[in-house]
């Protein structure tokens, strides 16, 4: 393992695996990952929202073979993790418990209460969520990219 950890949430993974802005700054630290100056994490959850995402995108004409997509990020995840930069933050019920705390302490939806509990032992988070990102620095995560205002 190297340097800094960073988690992303499921909206910079799919700014990796789909050309939108902001995308640089995820290929950056992606780049960095393969480099073994980086090593990124993110929770089980993600894969299945990144599933949800690439289909909906899907629907709107953005993607034409989601599951490809869904495929590259599957095996780069994978590669990343045997190389030792990448981590799958496993969800237990010591995470879930954290994670219905966040929900009831700043009415947020249960996916971003467990981005922000997942986070927790990284130095960095990435999320280009603007109410997410608000909700993780109140809690005391270092936010590291937000949506634009």
């Amino acid at each position: 393992m190297g340097g800094k950890r960073v988690y992303l949430d499921t909206s910079a993974i799919v700014k990796r695996y789909v050309e939108e802005e902001q995308s640089d700054l995820v290929d950056e630290i992606y780049d960095g990952a393969h480099a073994g100056r980086i090593e990124i994490g993110f929770s089980l959850w993600n894969i299945g929202e990144v599933a949800v995402v690439l289909s909906k995108y899907e629907r709107r004409g953005v993607l034409e073979d989601p599951k490809a997509v869904f495929e590259r990020f599957v095996g780069e995840s994978r590669l990343l993790s045997r190389l030792g930069q990448a981590e799958v933050v496993p969800i237990t019920y010591g995470l879930m418990s954290s994670a219905v705390g966040y929900v009831f302490k700043h009415s947020i939806y249960i996916a971003d209460a467990l981005q922000i509990a997942s986070a927790e032992n990284f130095d960095e988070f990435l999320t280009f969520d603007e109410e997410l990102a608000r909700v993780a620095r109140s809690e005391g995560l270092k936010v590291v990219a937000r949506a634009k205002t």
